[in-house]
């Protein structure tokens, strides 16, 4: 008598969400820019401020020896917009654009699509969940994972940041997911967390290691 099982199969999630990059063309952005890189984006595709899932990542860029509050740029530099997959057709408005920055000038060229990737370590450059302690933030991260994703894993977070909105200061913190189940991985790279994903709050990217970081909260 022979028994047959059930096949095993992985838990599956398929993403609603996908990763547009943008060549850019400039030389100075502000160090805070978020609100104006949201203000310029929505003015130009006001349905982006519609969907809760739709995100602006942050500029990054160099320190100028000027002293002042800008940051240098170059051709390396790209501008990455999260939209649902029926939207990808309608990012073809910024393209060609010219968006001012307070002042500092950014023209938008040709995107590229990038699909999530299922890895185990996860990163989010700045969470606000609306708490300013670390203590209740840690709190708010692990209702969050335990109850919305049903998931248990490793995390860090990072120093208290600040960041400047049209409402005044926020308070958040770099955030750090491992030995996170591919699932769940792109769950959360879909979703988010927490609140202001078109300032680049709540970002989920693909961490190749955790190696040089502290030893993480359980």
């Amino acid at each position: 008598m022979s028994w047959s099982f059930p096949e095993h199969r992985p838990e599956e999630y398929t993403p609603r969400l996908i990763d547009l990059q943008f060549d850019l063309v400039g030389t100075t952005i502000p160090a805070e820019n978020a609100q104006m890189l949201a203000d310029a984006l929505l003015g130009i595709l006001p349905w982006l401020g519609e969907d809760s899932g739709a995100g602006i990542q942050h500029l990054k860029g160099a320190e100028t020896n000027t002293g002042d509050a800008s940051l240098n740029i170059n051709r390396r530099t790209k501008l990455y917009v999260r939209v649902p997959k029926t939207r990808v057709d309608d990012m073809q408005r910024l393209v060609g654009q010219a968006v001012d920055l307070g002042g500092h000038t950014l023209r938008i060229g040709n995107f590229k699509t990038r699909d999530f990737s299922p890895f185990a370590n996860i990163y989010a450059h700045f969470v606000d969940t609306g708490s300013v302690t670390e203590e209740q933030f840690v709190q708010d991260v692990m209702r969050e994972l335990d109850g919305r994703f049903q998931l248990r894993c490793g995390f860090i977070c990072g120093k208290r940041q600040t960041l400047l909105t049209a409402s005044g200061q926020i308070y958040g913190y770099s955030l750090m997911l491992h030995d996170v189940p591919p699932h769940k991985s792109l769950q959360l790279q879909d979703e988010g967390m927490g609140r202001n994903r078109l300032l680049g709050c709540g970002i989920f990217i693909p961490h190749k290691s955790i190696a040089p970081v502290v030893p993480a909260i359980l």
